[in-house]
């Protein structure tokens, strides 16, 4: 029998070590792709003002519902966020012995409301406001400018609203400007409101390298290993301040960006810098860029730019009277028309304006002086606000097929010299979904060989990296009661199995005692 108990009760432990183990993994697991998923959202500016002052300007994540409100808590403009949008706000009507304090900025899940909030108007007036750098909470709601009405002598620290530094910045301190001069408040504790003259502001600091000094007083240095006959001198700049870098030209290459080491694995992507170090040059053979680019779309402009240019410098001179000619469309080709190269048609008559098209786009053609490359012809796509989405470098005559999300077929073209497509994202992704960019694939119909282009997503969670008004502080109380209900849920499974053990161990000796006593 004790063999049997210390089975259950071993049984029971493992059970608890197992489900402990699956808890810890699981919650990390949550964590690690609601971390993902954030890295993905598509951000959008939403800036919020009043009065010509910009009480809020911040990135929100797209496909969000922005809705201003009137005093009685009635919708009065209502909009989903589609691009960076701008939002003037008109006064609100406010009741007799109200006023204005500021406007609040609240989230609800996939919405923001924009709220008009009033308070009792009292014998004392008193505006606070910040600079850039950060913003002022009160009663949950970020502004950058609030009013408050006081009783005269009220002490100062009762009535100042709580700060909220952005990221990489510091708040400094509380400061006064009166008659137009700037002075910091020192006694906050033992200062009484006895007027409404002057403005009390947050002042910040940026701090991106996290050492307590004001970056804008630390200066670092930049050094530049071209790898090519090109040299720069070292850039001189402050820490976190975002600077330009050098764009570079070489013959037949293309220059693929600024790296942070000898091995190309650290591209420099946001041009801010908290330290002093050397930027190494990435070369591509041009060759290499524009075999590539047939079937892996360049999503980087420069990169896509420098190629366009590559191929123009290589125009022979036979052709460059044609590349004066050019015509302007981006629509596509007729149902039915595969526009697949017809080697009977005279090249010289695809940009003749005496010659009906059967298919006319923004057209110049340029083609690479290596006669191994082939004729290849830049194609490049733009959404529908003319944003750069990505380029290809396709053979004349080859025929580009688009689908949405579902695979459905949508438009067809073809390849005439160098090519413009315009593409509505909004018809290719769903409602739900966000759009990472776009990927490509080959098929074969017959004997015609076809680049098909086709949307790459992710499900849309309405929740950012860099999340305005504390959304970061949002998901990790989420994640936290996550965790917290796995661990309940696993403890009480737990103590049911320990339990259950206990219970027929006890039943099973109660049993034997039973059959004992009989005896």
């Amino acid at each position: 029998m004790w063999k049997k108990s210390k089975l259950i009760l071993l049984s029971s432990a493992l059970t608890f070590s197992l489900t402990c183990g699956s808890t810890n993994f699981v919650a990390l697991a949550a964590n690690n792709i609601e971390s993902g998923v954030r890295e993905n959202i598509t951000l959008n500016y939403l800036k919020i003002k009043y009065e010509n002052k910009v009480l809020f300007h911040e990135q929100v994540p797209q496909k969000t519902i922005i809705q201003v409100l009137n005093t009685n808590g009635e919708v009065l403009e209502s909009e989903v966020l589609t691009g960076d949008k701008e939002f003037e706000l008109a006064a609100p009507k406010i009741p007799k012995g109200k006023m204005l304090s500021y406007w609040g900025v609240f989230r609800h899940k996939d919405k923001i409301t924009i709220d008009p909030m009033l308070i009792d108007a009292k014998e004392l007036t008193m505006k606070f406001s910040t600079t850039e750098g950060g913003g002022l909470l009160e009663n949950n709601a970020q502004t950058k400018v609030i009013v408050k009405s006081v009783n005269k002598g009220t002490n100062l620290k009762d009535v100042l609203p709580e700060v909220i530094p952005k990221n990489h910045y510091k708040f400094t301190g509380w400061f006064t400007a009166i008659a137009g001069n700037e002075e910091k408040i020192k006694e906050i504790d033992n200062m009484k409101v006895l007027d409404s003259k002057g403005e009390y502001y947050a002042k910040f600091y940026p701090d991106f390298n996290d050492n307590g000094i004001d970056d804008r007083t630390e200066e670092i240095a930049l050094k530049f290993v071209t790898n090519s006959h090109e040299e720069f001198k070292d850039i001189k700049t402050q820490v976190g301040k975002q600077i330009k870098l050098p764009v570079l030209k070489k013959n037949d290459s293309v220059f693929m960006g600024w790296y942070t080491d000898e091995e190309f694995k650290n591209k420099v992507t946001d041009n801010v810098f908290t330290e002093s170090q050397t930027l190494y040059a990435k070369w591509e053979k041009a060759e290499k860029v524009i075999k590539e680019a047939q079937t892996k779309p360049i999503t980087d402009k420069d990169v896509s730019d420098q190629v366009e240019r590559i191929l123009k410098e290589k125009l022979p001179s036979s052709n460059k009277n044609d590349s004066s000619v050019t015509q302007k469309s981006s629509q596509p080709l007729p149902k039915g028309d595969s526009g697949a190269y017809n080697p009977d048609v005279n090249k010289n008559q695809i940009n003749d304006p005496g010659v009906p098209q059967s298919n006319t786009f923004k057209e110049t053609k340029y083609v690479f002086a290596n006669k191994n490359i082939g004729e290849q012809y830049m194609v490049k796509f733009f959404d529908e606000n003319e944003s750069f989405l990505f380029s290809l470098t396709l053979p004349y005559g080859k025929t580009i097929k688009t689908y949405d999300e579902d695979e459905r077929f949508h438009d067809e073209y073809a390849v005439r010299q160098d090519t413009t497509i315009t593409l509505n994202t909004k018809k290719y992704v769903h409602e739900d979904s966000f759009l990472l960019g776009f990927k490509t694939r080959e098929a074969k119909v017959n004997s015609t060989q076809i680049t098909e282009v086709y949307p790459d997503t992710k499900s849309n969670v309405n929740v950012a990296a860099n999340e305005p008004y504390d959304h970061q502080k949002e998901l990790e109380e989420k994640n936290e009661a996550k965790t917290q209900n796995i661990i309940i849920y696993s403890l009480v499974t737990v103590a049911l199995v320990i339990f259950s053990g206990v219970g027929i161990y006890l039943f099973k000796k109660r049993k034997k005692r039973a059959l004992l006593d009989t005896i």
